[in-house]
């Protein structure tokens, strides 16, 4: 017995609609508890909250993909949770399913290619869209549901941090209240269920994907009660969360696959903008990543051979304290751990620079390698030969980095400023 997330847009979709009910009834028959937005979220409750409450906890997610779908923004999150989620290794069973005669092509032309390599549920080609045989199709896989699909992964590990925190603030459930009205303003259903048993939980979970703003004024609400050192890990954990999460799930690798070769591209200008965007995508792991930075300034004539080198031994100096070459012996444990190495160029990268990586890549190819590039985007002969780079979307700005550096400061000094101490 699981819950299922059921993701559509079928409203005003006869076919859809049809393919949802007959999925929801046949699931409750195997004893498994689908979760539909239409079925189990009475009229006139706020929806989004209790939708990524589902999506933090649910076992398995059946994702229905009509065209609406596709030009849904909501839908493209939810898929994005549930990706994040499994990338991180929660053994989490997602079954696209391909309605109104759709392609895989279709679904990378609407941004969800991340899909593309689960296997769909859908029509064969020249037959007749079928109710029974698409539901059919999909209740097949569930004989792969894991009992539990939340556990140690490092997403479930934040939120059970966050919820730790919260509680701290339990015995005085108006705060926890006055915090998730701050969340989602003029929710009803939200603060009622902050207030009952599992409240904290459930209100980590809405700082999951809470707009920066919104996150802000929930954490003043909930300073007061909290000690000095659970607000400080508060709000480390949180300052992250200004980073968008579809952009920062493209530096993970995907699901039950070791990076190769894998170069990440963010146009970022500050230095610790790249380790925000590592700390968002592993929701702050403290084990199986492991991140380093390092410079880039070559000064003589062979600009990639030096950059390569000083690649080289700074993996080998940062990662495993191997500054003599006697010494440079990968350890038996290096393919539990996820290694970023975070390169901060700053300016727009040159295809010599791509040559130096790949060079690095020769030597480790499980390494991911992150450039910061600077505000202006690279151009597409740059990103080519970088092999198959992956560039953050969506791009960021001046502004958004700054903003995001002052309202972090604002949070890590929170503590000092309800002590009256201004720094």
């Amino acid at each position: 017995m699981g819950d299922v997330f059921i993701s559509h847009s079928a409203r005003g979709d006869a076919f859809a609609m049809a393919v949802l009910q007959r999925i929801e009834k046949r699931l409750k028959r195997r004893n498994h508890h689908p979760l539909v937005d239409q079925s189990d979220i009475p009229p006139g409750d706020e929806w989004r909250p209790k939708i990524v409450h589902w999506l933090a906890r649910c076992d398995a997610a059946v994702v229905l993909l009509n065209e609406k779908a596709l030009e849904s923004t909501w839908v493209r999150r939810e898929v994005n949770i549930l990706l994040w989620r499994r990338a991180l290794g929660a053994p989490l069973l997602v079954v696209p399913v391909l309605l109104d005669g759709l392609t895989t092509a279709a679904v990378k032309i609407a941004g969800l290619e991340e899909l593309r390599p689960i296997q769909f549920a859908r029509t064969e080609r020249g037959e007749q869209p079928d109710v029974k045989s698409l539901s059919d199709q999909v209740l097949e896989r569930f004989a792969e549901l894991p009992e539990a699909a939340t556990g140690d992964d490092p997403m479930s590990t934040w939120l059970r941090r966050l919820g730790l925190y919260l509680s701290e603030v339990q015995r005085r459930s108006g705060l926890l209240v006055d915090a998730a009205r701050a969340l989602e303003s003029e929710n009803e259903y939200l603060a009622d269920v902050t207030a009952q048993h599992g409240g904290c939980l459930f209100l980590a979970q809405q700082f999951l994907v809470a707009p920066p703003e919104r996150m802000e004024a929930a954490l003043d609400a909930l300073a007061p009660s909290l000690p000095d050192d659970t607000l400080r890990r508060l709000a480390a954990a949180l300052t992250p969360t200004w980073v968008d999460e579809e952009a920062a799930r493209g530096v993970l690798p995907g699901p039950d696959r070791r990076p190769r070769r894998m170069t990440v591209l963010l146009n970022a200008r500050a230095t610790g903008t790249a380790e925000q965007y590592i700390r968002r995508a592993t929701c702050a792991a403290t084990q199986g990543f492991e991140v380093r930075s390092v410079g880039s300034l070559p000064m003589g004539e062979d600009r990639v051979g030096e950059r390569f080198r000083m690649w080289e031994n700074a993996v080998w100096r940062e990662f495993f304290e191997a500054d003599d070459e006697d010494d440079r012996v990968l350890p038996h444990d290096v393919d539990t751990r996820t290694h970023y190495l975070v390169i901060n160029e700053l300016c727009p990268p040159d295809e010599e620079f791509a040559q130096a990586v790949r060079l690095l890549h020769g030597s480790f190819s499980w390494l991911i390698v992150l450039v910061t590039t600077g505000t202006p985007e690279p151009d597409l002969q740059v990103r080519a030969a970088f092999e198959n780079a992956v560039l953050l979307r969506p791009l960021l700005t001046q502004q958004d980095e700054q903003t995001a550096k002052l309202r972090n400061k604002r949070l890590c000094k929170l503590h000092e400023q309800l002590a009256g101490t201004y720094s």
